[in-house]
């Protein structure tokens, strides 16, 4: 019985690492596509007038990226249009536009006590979400 039982258990962690490294495998592949379509995005982005200034990777069970955009110059209402509508079928491309764009509505709509939207973070991964930086510049060359 003991040897039916060591048996069952060393097929369970067969499997268990089968399924890990299929997992991590699938993980690091879909890194890897993430950061590619974001590289083919960047042409794009610059043209809606945001410049990527920083990437962070999240090497987890449930990889995400981390991407932080500066608005370098505004487009019309129009070119953001045009863009959208150009880039519709790249849900990725569009998902990231989209949320430059909201970001930079509700910075017209809050003002936080001379603080300045310095940064706008897009979490691209299974629950992507956007994150808004205000920063007040001034104070933080007093801290360095």
């Amino acid at each position: 019985m003991a040897n039916g039982l060591d048996d069952l258990l060393d097929d369970a962690k067969k499997k268990g690492s089968e399924l890990w490294s299929n997992i991590k495998s699938s993980g690091k592949d879909k890194l890897k596509i993430g950061i590619q379509k974001l590289n083919d995005a960047l042409p794009d982005i610059e043209k809606a007038g945001f410049v990527l200034v920083r990437l962070d990777v999240d090497i987890a069970l449930l990889p995400r990226l981390f991407a932080r955009f500066k608005q370098v110059h505004q487009i019309s209402d129009e070119e953001k249009e045009a863009i959208l509508t150009k880039t519709k079928k790249n849900k990725f491309l569009n998902f990231i536009l989209i949320g430059l764009f909201k970001a930079v509505e509700i910075k017209g709509e809050v003002k936080i006590d001379s603080m300045n939207l310095e940064e706008i973070e897009l979490e691209i991964g299974l629950t992507p979400s956007a994150k808004i930086i205000f920063r007040r510049e001034e104070r933080l060359k007093l801290m360095e």
